[in-house]
């Protein structure tokens, strides 16, 4: 791979990893279809490489996160038995389907996550009260600008099934997991979205683990494409943590839909190899 190709890997991560470390999503949603629509990466191979680079995103990002308040450590450790499990099956399913199957799948998964994304930015969730029910003891809280924001996660049993899925998404997709999670605790949890984003970042990190060890083992991690993505995610992942706080929800979400749709069609398009570039 001469050096013009790896610095357009490096800019591509950096690209991604700042979307993905504002957004909780890990970067990897970015990675891969930038990787394989723009630069022509085998997609098993931009999988795995995604995942070393989600597990890096998340180790930078998710200490700025943490600083801020937005992690809920105690949720993320329970929500991380299902989901690490789901990880190593979905890896191992990627590993034995085509990779045109994988494009539509990931094409797919990104429009869902839009138009709930975009459903959960206009959910208002009030603040919990002191003596609300909390029987599992994740009441958290963060200063948001000023203002205290409390909340209980609710329905932890769902979580921890959704869980479950979004750890075999990630593993067959090298997403981390954070597209199917945030919109689910934002939206069923009723976590606030900044809270949200910060615990998934934290969590992504621990799954893609489970995911980059099964690929690893496959043979299907490339060091002239993961080394060059880990400088770029290097780079951008506290960059993009230090930004969450200076742009408004709204704002983060119109940036969030418009690229999401716009990379699930082209995802789907490739799939069936028609191309719009």
């Amino acid at each position: 791979m001469d050096l013009e190709q790896s610095l357009l890997l490096a800019l591509s991560a950096m690209i991604a990893s700042v979307f993905g470390s504002m957004l909780g999503l890990g970067g990897g949603v970015f990675i891969v279809p930038l990787f394989t629509l723009w630069l022509g990466v085998d997609p098993k191979i931009a999988i795995g490489a995604s995942a070393v680079c989600v597990v890096t995103n998340s180790v930078v990002g998710s200490r700025r996160h943490l600083n801020n308040g937005f992690v809920n450590f105690r949720l993320s450790m329970i929500l991380q038995s299902t989901t690490a499990a789901g990880a190593i099956v979905g890896a191992l399913i990627a590993l034995a389907i085509s990779a045109n199957f994988l494009k539509a799948l990931l094409g797919i998964v990104l429009m869902y996550a839009a138009i709930s994304m975009a459903k959960g930015s206009k959910v208002a969730i009030p603040n919990a009260a002191d003596d609300k029910h909390d029987p599992m003891n994740l009441m958290s809280e963060y200063d948001d600008g000023g203002q205290i924001v409390r909340y209980v996660p609710e329905r932890l049993k769902f979580g921890l099934g959704v869980s479950g899925f979004a750890g075999v998404l990630s593993g067959m997709l090298g997403i981390g997991g954070g597209l199917v999670q945030v919109p689910v605790m934002n939206l069923i949890m009723k976590m606030p979205l900044r809270a949200a984003a910060g615990t998934s970042s934290f969590m992504v990190g621990m799954t893609s683990v489970a995911t980059a060890a099964v690929f690893y083992a496959s043979g299907k991690i490339d060091p002239t494409v993961t080394a060059p993505a880990m400088v770029g995610v290097l780079m951008g992942s506290s960059l993009g943590s230090a930004l969450t706080k200076r742009f408004k929800v709204h704002q983060l979400m119109a940036v969030f839909l418009v690229i999401m749709v716009a990379l699930s069609i082209s995802m789907i398009l490739s799939a069936f190899e028609i191309s719009i570039w």
